[in-house]
């Protein structure tokens, strides 16, 4: 089981090469790059070299506002930003589920788990957002058939995110924790369950 700290560090690592502040500071370098080029065999040589250098700069700054953005309230930025990732991937396999949507508008919107995150986080959520993340880069992997191996395996994870949604937060954390941690502690991995070998034959 990949440790929820070493997971942390994986989406944090992962935000700085997808985040809005990194994505637009990789986009305007070239530009920034091509313009001192041309100046260097004109006059402005010195003024394209200052524009260049406060585009990392503040580039710079918007990375580390992203990530500032992210780490607060107990890392449920990260949370949101890994969820979104999740849903991505899985309507690119063709999926829907309302029951993820829900529970990925609850990281967004619901009001009580801000507050709750504020203080402490809640490990509950926490494990759903490891495993749902898990569980879509695995399908992924098997691109026209990632879409069989996320809803063989999707069972524990959508349970665990309907008894979240009717549970007072403190319940869920109890509930939920412990059959997480299981689902965690074998995760699907190619030809989950064996079931693509009956349908596909050997690979």
């Amino acid at each position: 089981m990949l440790s929820l700290d070493l997971w942390f560090r994986q989406q944090l690592w992962l935000q700085l090469w997808k985040c809005p502040g990194a994505v637009a500071t990789y986009l305007s370098m070239p530009v920034s790059l091509t313009c001192v080029g041309l100046s260097a065999i004109g006059p402005a040589e010195g003024a394209s070299l200052c524009i260049l250098c406060l585009n990392i700069v503040l580039g710079i700054l918007l990375i580390l506002v992203d990530e500032i953005g992210s780490c607060r309230n107990h890392g449920l930025g990260l949370l949101r930003f890994s969820a979104a990732n999740s849903r991505a991937r899985i309507e690119k396999l063709g999926i829907k589920s309302k029951q993820i949507d829900r529970f990925i508008n609850a990281l967004w919107l619901n009001p009580e788990l801000e507050n709750r995150f504020r203080r402490k986080g809640l490990q509950s959520v926490e494990l759903m957002v490891q495993a749902l993340d898990i569980l879509s880069r695995t399908a992924w992997r098997y691109r026209r058939r990632g879409k069989k191996v996320f809803e063989v395996n999707q069972g524990s994870i959508i349970n665990a995110m309907r008894l979240f949604e009717c549970l007072p937060l403190a319940d869920a954390e109890e509930v939920l924790v412990g059959p997480l941690k299981g689902w965690l502690e074998f995760p699907p991995e190619y030809d989950p369950e064996g079931w693509a070998l009956p349908l596909f034959g050997k690979f």
